[in-house]
């Protein structure tokens, strides 16, 4: 009776410390909403503007590298090659390893014409205002390589020289932030968190496409996730969720969730084609296109540029890709446009409001809750402790091979006093 009463007493101990395990591996983290906001500096995300077209200036660099006139379709190559988006329909069909190619067609080398289209800061920005304080545009936008091509942004941490960033704070001292900006030409203005990046998948509530003679207004909201400082201790896989520093990608110096999908989608087109587009961020020259590859990428283009979860049935991307641990949620409360005389796009980002409300994520199954949850169980269920567990391999290894190396020490000693003092002999 006894021996059954041990024995369900120590299958239920280690039903307990295997529940405690489970908890440590699968639950360690919880979210929490925190609404101590008097004291919180909201820092404002980061915003990158892209441009996606730029006719003069193509025209431009056409009519100096092939004369005018020429054929007017190398205007959309090249429109196609600057402003890269997965799909190359002009450049497969007049210079495609399939057809007679146009004598003027590049073979490789695609982002040559890149640098020559493509605006600089100064060309791109006339005028940056953060609450009526006007500021030096070029002095912090900084350029910014994505899959779209050469990008302009502020505070972001993946842009080249992202070490000088503008103050972009609210609180209650300074009140909800608003940031005015004027901008040359036809641009995508991207709102996002500090570690993230534009790409062909961000959504489009986190853009604007502005243009010329309109002023946008757009009214928003952020929630930001702060972490308790023992989260980076517990692993990976529990945590469910990487910081930028722990950066697993080629593609960027620093991890997030958009950046992750660039990783991917590089990788895919790898495994597809055998080469990345000339865009691709960090891209080595032999890994890039030429002609065959890039009409390898358009013929693949719906299984290579639309992502999809991996439980749908349509065609698309797969990336298992874990969020930011810092990202920032956007909440887009309305736009507003309206006319402007100006040959520029007036652009205004307002805070509605300043956040009542954070998310936090705290640790509650630890590597010491672990031990004391499965040392008070241990206790409770077998009558042992952690120290219980050290006494056993205590006697079954360093006490047992002190006592050989004693008893064969003493045996030793025995032998050497016998030849050195012999016993006398008796006659």
């Amino acid at each position: 009776m006894d021996f059954i009463l041990l024995l369900k007493e120590n299958v239920t101990g280690l039903r307990k410390c295997s529940a405690s395990w489970d908890d440590f591996q699968h639950n360690a983290i919880s979210f929490v909403v925190e609404t101590n906001y008097l004291e919180w500096d909201t820092q404002f995300p980061a915003v990158a503007v892209c441009e996606y077209d730029n006719q003069h200036r193509i025209a431009e660099v056409t009519d100096s590298l092939y004369g005018d006139p020429h054929d007017y379709n190398l205007d959309e190559i090249v429109k196609e090659l600057v402003y890269f988006r997965g799909l190359s329909y002009y450049t497969i069909q007049l210079c495609g390893p399939n057809v007679v190619p146009n004598e003027n067609c590049l073979k490789s080398n695609f982002s040559f014409y890149s640098g020559l289209v493509r605006s600089s800061c100064k060309h791109t920005f006339r005028t940056c205002r953060w609450n009526d304080e006007i500021f030096d545009c070029c002095e912090y936008f900084t350029e910014l390589d994505t899959e779209l091509g050469l990008c302009y942004a502020i505070n972001s941490a993946q842009a080249r020289n992202n070490r000088k960033k503008y103050p972009m704070i609210s609180n209650r001292r300074n009140g909800p932030g608003n940031f005015y900006i004027e901008v040359y030409g036809f641009v995508n203005i991207y709102i996002l968190g500090e570690q993230e990046v534009p790409s062909l998948t961000t959504l489009q509530t986190d853009m604007l496409q502005v243009s010329p003679h309109i002023h946008y207004h757009r009214y928003m909201a952020i929630k930001e996730i702060d972490n308790d400082e023992e989260v980076r201790d517990v692993e990976i896989s529990q945590r469910n969720c990487r910081f930028m520093e722990e950066n697993n990608l080629d593609v960027y110096h620093y991890y997030s969730y958009s950046a992750c999908c660039v990783q991917c989608r590089k990788n895919e087109h790898i495994r597809f084609c055998n080469c990345t587009h000339h865009l691709m961020p960090n891209s080595l020259p032999k890994e890039q296109c030429n002609l065959a590859g890039m009409a390898c990428l358009n013929e693949n283009y719906n299984e290579l540029a639309v992502l999809k979860a991996h439980w749908a049935k349509r065609t698309g991307l797969i990336c298992d890709c874990l969020p930011s641990c810092t990202e920032t949620e956007m909440f887009l409360i309305k736009d507003e446009k309206t006319g402007i005389k100006e040959d520029f796009a007036a652009v205004e980002f307002t805070l509605e409001r300043l956040p009542s409300e954070r998310f936090k994520r705290n640790v509650v199954h630890g590597k010491l809750d672990l031990v004391v949850s499965m040392g008070g169980t241990a206790g409770l269920f077998m009558g042992a402790s952690l120290l219980s567990f050290v006494e056993v391999l205590y006697y079954f290894f360093p006490k047992a091979l002190w006592d050989t190396y004693i008893t064969r020490r003493n045996a030793k000693q025995i032998v050497n006093v016998k030849k050195t003092h012999p016993l006398p002999f008796i006659n």
